[in-house]
């Protein structure tokens, strides 16, 4: 399916099932492409551009998808595991149902994006920039904000569990009682009944 792949090769509305990525290094441009099953893992996938594309179970485990633009994209029950988006700009995409537990978005730029029931677990996001971004009901447990503000971000549906984040890049973030008083903990307050 991706014998004779020449460089700077653009593929237009194809659909892709069942099959391992070539971890090439050529320049591809995949557009309004469907993937199904593909293995995307430890690929680096830097030089591969990607324009209105869904990926339904999909194995990126461990892919570097740094320093890429990647725009209007939809992943469905992915594996994401290790995923590397650091120094990317993700747009109009949405993530749904998938594993990106370790992932690295150091320095990435979002705008109008969405993860929704998706596991963040130990992911790192630093000097990222938000613009747009919905976190729905996902587990963002002992995550990295570092230099990241989350003013009006809502975390208010997510676990947020030993969030490692300063107080300064917290002010502002949107969360439920039971989440305050677990961030109470941040400021070193301790709670007593009376007596």
């Amino acid at each position: 399916m991706f014998e004779d792949i020449l460089d700077d090769e653009t593929f237009f509305g194809r659909s892709y099932d069942n099959v391992k990525f070539p971890c090439t290094p050529y320049y591809l441009s995949f557009r309004n492409c469907t993937f199904t099953k593909v293995d995307f893992s430890s690929c680096n996938l830097e030089k591969i551009d990607f324009k209105t594309c869904s990926f339904f179970n999909c194995d990126f485990r461990n892919a570097n998808f740094s320093n890429n633009g990647i725009k209007e994209l939809t992943f469905t029950n992915c594996n994401l595991l290790g995923i590397d988006f650091s120094d990317s700009i993700l747009i109009d995409s949405t993530i749904n149902d998938s594993n990106l537990s370790y992932g690295n978005f150091s320095k990435v730029r979002f705008k109008n994006f969405k993860f929704n029931n998706c596991s963040l677990k130990s992911s790192s996001f630093d000097e990222v920039k938000f613009k747009r971004i919905e976190f729905n009901n996902c587990d963002l447990e002992e995550v990295m904000f570092m230099n990241t503000s989350l003013d009006k971000i809502k975390l208010n549906t997510s676990n947020i569990k030993n969030i490692k984040i300063s107080l300064n890049d917290l002010k502002g973030a949107i969360v439920n009682m039971n989440q305050a008083l677990d961030l109470s903990l941040l400021l070193g307050i301790k709670i007593e009944d009376g007596d």
